[in-house]
């Protein structure tokens, strides 16, 4: 696709681009462009356009490049008629990152195994961001657990159960759930440095 205005991202690098730096605003620092989201991190798709389109070096940003970045990255943002929002990854404060949801029996969390007595002590809490981010897979806690250390294990969170004595679960895609925090009660803890069973 071309660079210009109405006709969405010329290429794979430059949507990169765009998405890291809608990202950064979305999830982090929309203040950096002026903005302001609501309570659930949503806000109107021409308002960011006209927004970002003020910033050096982006000018060429219009709705049309947003919404053909959401087509091409439905995991990571979401459009509900003239919104748009981040799924997931806040570090602002958002009251609600997605539909409230009675989760599945299993959820997974991919951490390091240096987090493991911390993880068994108080739970699953969120380090830099406002929520736990939650797999319905292994293989995807695995994944995601593997951009930040080679030395990844994956924690088993009884999530049905988790959800029955108060923890209120958000779905924030078709496979990424999100928590404010797990009691330890409610996880399965590998017992060693690199337990992925």
């Amino acid at each position: 696709m071309r660079e210009a205005r109405g006709h969405g991202v010329r290429d794979d690098a430059t949507g990169d681009r765009l998405s890291r730096f809608t990202a950064l605003i979305l999830r982090h620092k929309p203040e950096t462009v002026g903005i302001e989201l609501d309570a659930s991190g949503f806000v109107e798709v021409n308002v960011l356009a006209r927004a970002m389109a003020a910033q050096p070096g982006w000018e060429w940003v219009d709705e049309a490049a947003l919404r053909a970045l959401v087509l091409r990255d439905a995991r990571r943002y979401e459009l509900a008629d003239t919104r748009i929002r981040a799924r997931y990854g806040h570090s602002i404060t958002i009251d609600a990152p997605g539909t409230v949801v009675v989760p599945p029996e299993w959820l997974f969390h991919g951490t390091t195994s240096e987090t493991l007595d911390s993880i068994r002590a108080d739970g699953l809490r969120p380090q830099q961001r406002q929520f736990v981010h939650l797999s319905t897979t292994r293989q995807d806690a695995l994944a995601v657990g593997s951009r930040h250390s080679a030395d990844v294990v994956v924690v088993t969170v009884l999530a049905r159960h988790a959800h029955a004595a108060g923890a209120t679960f958000y779905r924030a895609s078709p496979s990424i759930y999100l928590v404010r925090a797990v009691h330890p009660d409610y996880l399965q803890i590998p017992a060693g440095s690199h337990g992925l069973s």
